[in-house]
C-alpha cells in the first residue's frame, strides 16, 4: 500500500501513480486519515470507480505530504484545490490512479490503459499530420501518447469547447517507452498559440502523460 512510482520535476511538478491493490475499505481507511466524514465516491454505484477515486484522493494527499486536500470542481469540472494552494490534475484507469500538482504552473495528466480500442476513434482526436507520423512498430503506444497529451491539455485548459483535431498538435517525436520521455504540443488558447512540453512514460500496460503550462507563447518556444 504505498505509490508504485513518484515522479518530480525539480521546481515544477510532482506525479504520483498509484496501483489499486486493496479492498474498498482499506482504500476508505486509508483516506480517513485526510477526508473524515463522508466521501463524494459514495454516490458511485459502480465499486471500482468509488476505488479509482479514492486512490486518486490518497495519492494527492502523499503529494501534498498528508495535508487535507479538500477539493472541489469549476463550473466545467475541473477539480481544484479550495485552499489554491497548488494546481492539480487527476486521472485514473483499471488498476492505477495518478495525481500530478503544482506550487507554480496549471498541470493536467492522463494514464490510460493500452488497448486496440484507441485505434478505432483516431481520426476524432488526431488531424492528418499526426497520423501520418504513426508507423506500425509502435502505433499502438503512440497512438496513447498523442490521447493522453490531447487529453493532459485538456484538463490543464479546462476549456470544454477545445476541439482536438484542430486547436491541439502534437509535434512529430521519436517514441521510446521508458523512462520519462518528452515531446511538444502546441494548443489555442483566447486565441493564442502556445507550446507546452509534454512527457510521457509506458508503465507496464498503461501509457502516462503529463504537462505543464510555463506560459510562453509559440514564438518564445520554437
Amino acid at each position: 500500500m504505498s505509490l508504485l512510482k513518484n515522479i518530480s520535476l525539480e521546481n515544477i511538478l510532482s506525479v504520483g501513480i498509484w496501483k489499486i491493490t486493496e479492498s474498498e475499505q482499506e482504500l476508505r481507511s486509508l483516506l480517513e486519515k485526510t477526508h473524515p466524514g463522508p466521501l463524494a465516491a459514495d454516490s458511485f454505484k459502480n465499486e471500482s470507480r468509488r476505488k479509482q477515486w479514492m486512490a486518486s484522493r490518497i495519492v494527492l494527499s502523499l503529494l501534498l505530504e498528508n495535508s487535507s486536500p479538500e477539493t472541489s470542481y469549476n463550473e466545467h469540472g475541473k477539480p481544484l484545490l479550495k485552499n489554491n494552494s497548488h494546481s492539480i490534475s487527476l486521472s485514473h484507469s483499471g488498476e492505477l490512479a495518478a495525481a500530478a500538482v503544482s506550487l507554480r504552473f496549471p498541470v493536467g495528466i492522463d494514464i490510460e490503459m493500452i488497448r486496440d480500442r484507441v485505434t478505432r476513434v483516431a481520426r476524432r482526436f488526431m488531424n492528418e499530420a499526426e497520423l501520418s507520423s504513426l508507423n506500425s512498430q509502435d502505433r499502438l503506444e503512440k497512438l496513447h501518447v498523442y490521447w493522453g497529451a490531447k487529453e493532459s491539455l485538456y484538463k490543464l485548459g479546462g476549456n470544454p469547447e477545445v476541439d482536438f483535431r484542430k486547436d491541439i498538435t502534437i509535434r512529430s517525436f521519436d517514441y521510446f517507452c521508458s523512462p520519462v520521455q518528452t515531446c511538444q504540443a502546441s494548443m489555442i488558447r483566447d486565441n493564442i498559440m502556445r507550446v507546452y512540453p509534454v512527457y510521457y512514460e509506458k508503465i507496464g500496460g498503461y501509457m502516462l502523460v503529463f504537462t505543464y503550462d510555463n506560459g510562453m507563447p509559440d514564438d518564445l518556444m520554437t
